[in-house]
Protein backbone atom coordinates (compact mmCIF):
# COMPACT_ATOMS: atom_id res chain seq x y z
CA UNK A 1 0.00 0.00 0.00
CA UNK A 2 0.62 3.48 -0.72
CA UNK A 3 -0.15 6.71 1.10
CA UNK A 4 -3.64 7.39 -0.73
CA UNK A 5 -5.02 10.44 -1.54
CA UNK A 6 -9.15 11.03 -2.63
CA UNK A 7 -10.71 13.43 -4.32
CA UNK A 8 -12.79 16.07 -2.39
CA UNK A 9 -16.88 16.02 -2.90
CA UNK A 10 -17.73 19.07 -2.44
CA UNK A 11 -20.85 19.96 -1.27
CA UNK A 12 -22.82 23.55 -1.79
CA UNK A 13 -25.67 24.41 0.76
CA UNK A 14 -28.16 27.01 1.83
CA UNK A 15 -25.89 27.82 4.97
CA UNK A 16 -22.40 27.31 3.87
CA UNK A 17 -19.75 29.62 3.87
CA UNK A 18 -16.33 30.65 2.34
CA UNK A 19 -13.82 29.04 4.27
CA UNK A 20 -13.32 25.52 2.45
CA UNK A 21 -11.75 26.40 -0.72
CA UNK A 22 -9.44 28.30 0.25
CA UNK A 23 -8.22 25.76 3.58
CA UNK A 24 -7.92 23.15 1.31
CA UNK A 25 -6.28 25.01 -1.49
CA UNK A 26 -8.58 24.38 -4.60
CA UNK A 27 -9.24 25.63 -7.86
CA UNK A 28 -12.58 26.15 -7.40
CA UNK A 29 -15.10 29.10 -8.09
CA UNK A 30 -17.45 27.37 -6.29
CA UNK A 31 -19.42 29.45 -3.93
CA UNK A 32 -21.42 28.48 -0.25
CA UNK A 33 -19.59 25.41 -0.12
CA UNK A 34 -21.18 23.85 3.34
CA UNK A 35 -19.40 20.32 3.77
CA UNK A 36 -16.41 18.84 1.78
CA UNK A 37 -16.25 15.11 2.10
CA UNK A 38 -13.26 13.86 2.54
CA UNK A 39 -13.33 10.29 2.70
CA UNK A 40 -16.77 8.49 2.13
CA UNK A 41 -17.82 5.03 1.42
CA UNK A 42 -22.00 6.41 1.21
CA UNK A 43 -23.03 5.04 -2.06
CA UNK A 44 -23.79 7.29 -4.60
CA UNK A 45 -21.16 9.85 -2.84
CA UNK A 46 -18.26 7.10 -2.62
CA UNK A 47 -14.52 8.97 -2.37
CA UNK A 48 -12.19 8.30 -5.65
CA UNK A 49 -8.56 7.79 -5.38
CA UNK A 50 -7.08 10.97 -6.53
CA UNK A 51 -3.01 9.36 -7.29
CA UNK A 52 -0.89 6.98 -7.49
CA UNK A 53 -1.98 3.59 -9.52
CA UNK A 54 -5.58 3.17 -8.22
CA UNK A 55 -6.25 6.77 -9.31
CA UNK A 56 -9.85 6.47 -10.43
CA UNK A 57 -10.71 3.17 -7.97
CA UNK A 58 -13.64 4.19 -5.66
CA UNK A 59 -13.18 3.65 -2.08
CA UNK A 60 -15.18 0.73 -2.43
CA UNK A 61 -13.40 -0.74 -5.10
CA UNK A 62 -10.42 -0.44 -2.69
CA UNK A 63 -11.69 -1.74 0.22
CA UNK A 64 -12.47 -5.15 -2.04
CA UNK A 65 -9.17 -5.09 -3.90
CA UNK A 66 -7.05 -5.14 -0.29
CA UNK A 67 -9.22 -6.05 1.89
CA UNK A 68 -7.59 -6.37 6.05
CA UNK A 69 -4.45 -4.22 4.70
CA UNK A 70 -6.83 -1.28 3.91
CA UNK A 71 -9.06 -2.02 6.89
CA UNK A 72 -7.65 -4.23 9.30
CA UNK A 73 -8.59 -7.43 10.39
CA UNK A 74 -11.13 -6.43 13.06
CA UNK A 75 -12.97 -3.74 10.97
CA UNK A 76 -12.59 -6.12 7.73
CA UNK A 77 -14.46 -9.33 10.10
CA UNK A 78 -16.91 -6.55 11.60
CA UNK A 79 -17.72 -4.31 8.45
CA UNK A 80 -16.51 -6.35 5.18
CA UNK A 81 -16.36 -4.45 2.47
CA UNK A 82 -18.56 -1.56 3.29
CA UNK A 83 -15.89 1.67 5.14
CA UNK A 84 -17.33 2.25 8.15
CA UNK A 85 -16.51 6.01 8.31
CA UNK A 86 -17.18 9.23 6.49
CA UNK A 87 -14.97 12.04 7.63
CA UNK A 88 -15.84 15.70 6.20
CA UNK A 89 -15.16 19.22 6.90
CA UNK A 90 -18.30 21.48 7.68
CA UNK A 91 -18.36 25.21 7.20
CA UNK A 92 -21.29 27.11 8.52
CA UNK A 93 -21.99 30.38 7.52
CA UNK A 94 -25.28 30.25 8.77
CA UNK A 95 -26.94 28.20 11.95
CA UNK A 96 -27.37 24.65 10.64
CA UNK A 97 -31.05 22.66 11.70
CA UNK A 98 -31.90 21.45 14.50
CA UNK A 99 -31.36 17.56 14.17
CA UNK A 100 -30.96 13.98 15.33
CA UNK A 101 -29.81 11.17 14.07
CA UNK A 102 -30.99 7.39 13.89
CA UNK A 103 -29.39 4.64 16.12
CA UNK A 104 -27.81 1.41 14.15
CA UNK A 105 -30.90 -0.20 15.62
CA UNK A 106 -33.18 2.37 14.30
CA UNK A 107 -31.44 2.75 10.93
CA UNK A 108 -31.42 -0.62 10.26
CA UNK A 109 -34.81 -1.16 10.87
CA UNK A 110 -35.74 1.81 8.89
CA UNK A 111 -33.61 2.07 6.04
CA UNK A 112 -31.25 -0.71 6.33
CA UNK A 113 -28.30 1.06 7.08
CA UNK A 114 -25.94 2.34 9.58
CA UNK A 115 -26.72 4.60 12.30
CA UNK A 116 -25.05 7.76 12.62
CA UNK A 117 -22.98 8.69 15.78
CA UNK A 118 -20.53 11.37 14.99
CA UNK A 119 -17.38 13.17 16.65
CA UNK A 120 -16.70 17.20 16.23
CA UNK A 121 -13.26 18.73 16.02
CA UNK A 122 -13.22 22.23 15.90
CA UNK A 123 -10.91 23.72 13.71
CA UNK A 124 -11.84 27.08 13.60
CA UNK A 125 -14.66 29.58 14.68
CA UNK A 126 -15.39 32.98 14.91
CA UNK A 127 -16.01 34.94 17.61
CA UNK A 128 -18.86 34.02 19.66
CA UNK A 129 -19.86 30.79 17.65
CA UNK A 130 -21.18 27.93 19.37
CA UNK A 131 -22.85 24.25 19.14
CA UNK A 132 -25.89 23.12 20.63
CA UNK A 133 -25.73 19.55 22.03
CA UNK A 134 -28.61 17.72 24.19
CA UNK A 135 -30.54 19.07 26.11
CA UNK A 136 -30.72 21.77 28.62
CA UNK A 137 -33.25 20.74 30.70
CA UNK A 138 -35.19 17.79 31.32
CA UNK A 139 -38.64 17.94 28.72
CA UNK A 140 -41.71 15.61 28.51
CA UNK A 141 -42.30 13.98 25.04
CA UNK A 142 -45.35 16.46 25.26
CA UNK A 143 -43.31 19.51 25.44
CA UNK A 144 -41.08 18.55 23.05
CA UNK A 145 -43.67 18.18 20.73
CA UNK A 146 -45.05 21.38 21.40
CA UNK A 147 -41.84 23.61 21.29
CA UNK A 148 -41.59 21.87 17.74
CA UNK A 149 -44.71 22.86 16.45
CA UNK A 150 -44.13 26.34 18.57
CA UNK A 151 -40.60 26.54 16.95
CA UNK A 152 -38.84 27.15 20.39
CA UNK A 153 -36.99 23.86 20.92
CA UNK A 154 -34.09 26.18 20.11
CA UNK A 155 -34.94 27.48 23.98
CA UNK A 156 -34.07 24.03 25.77
CA UNK A 157 -31.13 22.86 23.62
CA UNK A 158 -27.86 22.91 25.77
CA UNK A 159 -25.06 25.79 23.81
CA UNK A 160 -21.51 25.53 23.99
CA UNK A 161 -19.26 28.87 22.40
CA UNK A 162 -16.82 26.86 20.89
CA UNK A 163 -12.75 27.50 20.01
CA UNK A 164 -10.47 25.76 17.68
CA UNK A 165 -9.48 22.13 19.49
CA UNK A 166 -12.40 21.97 20.88
CA UNK A 167 -13.98 18.02 20.86
CA UNK A 168 -17.67 16.98 20.79
CA UNK A 169 -18.97 13.09 20.83
CA UNK A 170 -22.51 12.86 20.00
CA UNK A 171 -23.82 9.74 20.08
CA UNK A 172 -26.88 8.83 17.87
CA UNK A 173 -30.23 10.09 19.06
CA UNK A 174 -28.36 13.13 20.60
CA UNK A 175 -30.50 16.59 19.38
CA UNK A 176 -27.67 18.62 18.06
CA UNK A 177 -26.86 21.49 15.61
CA UNK A 178 -23.64 23.30 13.94
CA UNK A 179 -23.61 27.09 14.73
CA UNK A 180 -22.82 30.04 12.70
CA UNK A 181 -19.58 30.67 12.18
CA UNK A 182 -18.31 26.93 12.98
CA UNK A 183 -15.70 25.41 11.07
CA UNK A 184 -15.74 21.59 11.93
CA UNK A 185 -13.84 18.54 11.07
CA UNK A 186 -16.35 15.75 11.67
CA UNK A 187 -16.19 11.89 11.97
CA UNK A 188 -19.27 9.64 11.87
CA UNK A 189 -20.37 6.23 10.80
CA UNK A 190 -21.27 5.99 7.19
CA UNK A 191 -24.19 7.18 7.24
CA UNK A 192 -26.41 10.51 5.88
CA UNK A 193 -29.78 9.88 7.25
CA UNK A 194 -30.65 12.88 9.23
CA UNK A 195 -34.16 14.11 10.59
CA UNK A 196 -34.59 17.88 10.92
CA UNK A 197 -36.36 18.85 13.78
CA UNK A 198 -36.37 22.73 13.22
CA UNK A 199 -34.77 24.73 10.46
CA UNK A 200 -34.95 28.27 11.42
CA UNK A 201 -37.98 28.62 9.01
CA UNK A 202 -35.63 28.51 5.75
CA UNK A 203 -37.21 27.66 2.56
Amino acid sequence: MYPLKFEPILKQTLWGGDKIIPFKHLNSDLKGVGESWEISGVEDNESVVANGPDKGLTLADMVRKYREELVGEANYARFGNKFPLLIKFIDAKQDLSIQVHPTDELAKKRHNSMGKTEMWYVVDADKGAKLRSGFSEQITPKEYKERVLNNTITDVLQEYEIHPGDVFFLPAGRVHSIGAGSFIAEIQQTSDITYRIYDFNRK
